[in-house]
């Protein structure tokens, strides 16, 4: 948490997704490590000290980029997946949003493909600290759905949850570190083909 601890005014929130946003493109550039509250300040147009305001410290402020970014997803993602029709739709869509979302914030992809991997020195800080623990049990909520419609045969749901998130993980890291020539599209749909048949001759 932020040393201060009352309610924000929207002048002073305005300021502090500002300071957000712009660590998570020097994170994102940079790296942890590398990363100067200079920096941040800079490109977030504030002074240096207004970051201490709100935050206690560069790993305070990479755990709240963290946790918001990942609140914002998942809102964005849950209005627009309930507009589905079916379990199997919404699981579908699940996949198309996740991957379109970060194509079009290629900093916010870096972000999560590199920073999530932290050195043991900040987990040992932060010990029970686990960013994507929401945003992996939404998918298995959808893939248990997808059971219950009977739109997928009974399978082990974590199993699977591993499976698609391991995957876009990689190809998400792949693309937005790498600078690969391939179709992020492409490949998205051609994961999406062998999740729902299988690798069973049609």
């Amino acid at each position: 948490m932020g040393k201060n601890k009352n309610i924000l005014s929207d002048k002073q929130l305005s300021k502090k997704n500002a300071i957000i946003k712009a660590a998570i493109e020097v994170f994102s550039h940079n790296g942890f490590h590398k990363a100067k509250i200079s920096h941040i300040a800079k490109l977030a147009n504030v002074a240096d000290g207004t970051i201490y305001l709100y935050f206690n410290n560069k790993e305070n402020l990479l755990v709240s980029a963290f946790d918001g970014l990942i609140e914002d997803i998942l809102i964005e993602m849950r209005s627009k997946i309930a507009l589905e029709k079916t379990a199997l739709d919404r699981f579908t869509k699940f996949i198309d949003l996740h991957v379109g979302i970060f194509t079009k914030q290629p900093a916010i992809a870096r972000f999560l493909a590199i920073e999530l991997r932290q050195s043991p020195d900040f987990y040992d800080l932060y010990p029970s600290y686990n960013p994507l623990k929401e945003y992996i049990s939404y998918i298995e909520r959808l893939i248990i759905d997808a059971i219950k419609e009977n739109s997928i045969r009974s399978i082990d749901s974590k199993a699977l949850t591993v499976i698609i998130f391991g995957t876009m993980d990689f190809l998400l890291t792949e693309w937005s570190t790498k600078k690969q020539s391939f179709s992020l599209e492409d490949m998205k749909d051609k994961i999406v083909d062998i999740i729902r048949w299988g690798i069973r001759i049609k």
